[in-house]
């Protein structure tokens, strides 16, 4: 009798996330080997300042409602505001998920 393909796939897939999980903790979490809350403050503060720092700036550019605004000059520096805040938000995001997934070992309270 032959196993069902569906119930095959489903303990691969098992096993195949099994091995993931070992293998980015083995690799992720000497990368990181102090995790704690305030060890990911600067983090947190430092997303939290870009978002505040783009959102300043847009708000910035409609205050005199001139309609020569946003020139180009301040549209790049709008862009390059975003992508910063944006990729640190993706970082933050990331550790989010690897502490969520258990790649990175977090300190044992006693």
């Amino acid at each position: 009798m032959t196993e069902d393909p569906t119930r095959s796939k489903s303990r691969f897939m098992m096993g195949m996330e099994h091995v993931l999980r070992e293998i980015n903790h083995e690799i992720i979490s000497p990368a990181i080997p102090d995790m704690s809350v305030e060890n990911a403050v600067p983090l947190m503060i430092t997303v939290a300042r870009l978002r505040a720092e783009y959102l300043k700036f847009a708000f910035h550019l409609c205050d005199d409602r001139n309609e020569d605004h946003p020139t180009a000059e301040e549209l790049a520096k709008l862009k390059h505001l975003r992508e910063s805040f944006q990729e640190m938000l993706a970082v933050a995001k990331e550790l989010e998920h690897c502490i969520d997934r258990g790649y990175i070992d977090l300190p044992v309270k006693k």
